[in-house]
């Protein structure tokens, strides 16, 4: 773990083949010591799997279509049924902070009171109309899931798919594989494979698991292709992800595609990267990852905010990503009516090696515990809330730095990195969904 970086970022752009590049590491410092000054409270949660008591519910932007409501009715039927008088339809005002949205809605601050805000909340529509800002930051107190479609014939095959698989049953040991590709003199991927990838294929392995792997050169993309063809019901990616400039042609197509060790890395990082080194939406089969849930970690991999919270304090600071801020393609070929899976978990922007190594420490706890509580029968958002108390750990962390009588030798650039990077994740698909291959507890 030694000579890690906080900079280092999983992404590689697609027009140049080079690594991204956050920031010069001086400007990144003078941003990170300015947003010290702007901690938010920690985070405390409810875990349960009773919808009774816990409350399941809808966000849907002002103004939705009729024809949005027809399409999720299997889900909301089946969850109304689970939830009872605790299932709730609330309606998202443009330009609503997450302050207001539950000021108005009766509902105080910390602990989440399903009398007023159910805990499992599916927010439903694009992040032009549901931000992806109000996304993340209401995931402090509730548990939150997206979905996001271009075609509601999309929105109707999941709820139905989700309302169907939440009835299943266990049904045998589940299979996994994990893929995690290396490149050459390229150390980000190096540290992936060796502190996340092969980490949580032991953890699976350990747990009596099927789970076929691909790391280092053997991660190619004719071996994702078949990890995917096998249609396992846990799927793990660690890799480089392409990543396009504002606005380019391919950027909402092909942003978040997942880089295979096809790619020969640094000797041919002048050059784009060739469609044959990736694996992107319109390479995935029909039906992938039947009844599953994908947890690719990698730049973009679940959506691209307009602008890029790591390289500014205010939206004036921050770089600009896309005109347009979007939900990525493979994410939603995942779950749309040509895929099969239940929930994707990813990140909202750049995905950083503080998720998995800071201060010398492996940190990947959060993503074990996601996956045994998965296996476990748990529903996905309180198998995900380990995610949560560690951005609640770095916003402790933030808070008390400019605290006069509380000293600390941790470096600015470092907890800014990594304060981001732990509220960067983010689940489509519902909330309360479980792994239908997992025994259920409840």
């Amino acid at each position: 773990m030694a000579g890690s970086t906080p900079l280092r970022v999983l992404g590689i752009d697609g027009r140049t083949g080079r690594p991204l590049d956050p920031l010069p590491e001086a400007i990144a410092r003078r941003q990170a010591e300015r947003a010290l000054r702007r901690a938010r409270p920690p985070r405390y949660g409810i875990a349960t799997g009773d919808l009774r008591c816990s409350g399941w519910g809808l966000v849907l932007p002002e103004g939705t279509d009729a024809a949005v409501r027809d399409a999720l009715g299997p889900l909301v039927a089946r969850r109304r049924q689970q939830a009872g008088d605790r299932y709730r339809e609330l309606t998202y005002r443009p330009g609503e902070g997450t302050a207001d949205f539950r000021s108005r809605l009766r509902a105080g601050m910390g602990r989440a009171d399903p009398r007023h805000i159910p805990w499992y909340l599916l927010l439903v529509g694009e992040p032009t109309v549901l931000p992806h800002g109000f996304e993340l930051d209401l995931d402090v107190p509730h548990a939150i899931g997206r979905l996001a479609f271009d075609d509601v014939e999309d929105l109707a095959a999941y709820a139905q798919r989700a309302a169907d698989a939440n009835g299943a049953q266990g049904s045998g040991t589940p299979h996994a594989a994990v893929f995690a590709p290396t490149h050459p003199d390229d150390v980000s991927t190096a540290a992936c494979n060796r502190y996340l990838a092969q980490p949580v294929a032991r953890l699976l392995r350990n747990r009596k698991l099927s789970c076929a792997t691909a790391f280092g050169r053997d991660a190619s993309r004719c071996r994702l292709l078949e990890l995917i063809d096998a249609e396992p019901d846990l799927l793990v990616t660690a890799a480089h992800s392409v990543v396009f400039p504002v606005d380019d042609e391919y950027q909402r197509q092909l942003q978040g595609a997942i880089v295979c060790s096809d790619w020969p890395g640094r000797v041919r990082w002048p050059d784009p990267i060739p469609p044959e080194h990736t694996v992107s939406a319109e390479d995935l089969p029909s039906g992938i990852l039947d009844g599953g849930i994908a947890v690719l970690f990698g730049c973009h991999t679940v959506g691209t905010p307009r602008f890029d919270v790591f390289s500014g304090v205010s939206r004036e600071d921050a770089r600009k990503l896309t005109s347009q801020p979007f939900v990525a393609s493979m994410a939603q070929r995942l779950l749309g009516r040509h895929g099969g899976a239940l929930a994707v978990l990813g990140h909202v922007g750049k995905a950083y090696e503080a998720s998995f190594v800071w201060q010398g420490t492996q940190q990947i706890a959060p993503l074990e515990d996601t996956l045994l509580a998965l296996l476990d029968g748990r529903r996905l958002g309180e198998a995900v809330d380990g995610f949560g108390q560690r951005f609640a750990d770095f916003a402790v962390l933030w808070a008390r730095s400019q605290m006069d009588d509380e000293a600390t030798d941790l470096d600015p650039l470092e907890l800014w990195i990594a304060f981001h990077d732990a509220r960067s994740w983010s689940l489509l698909g519902d909330p309360a969904v479980r792994l239908p291959a997992a025994a259920a507890t409840s």
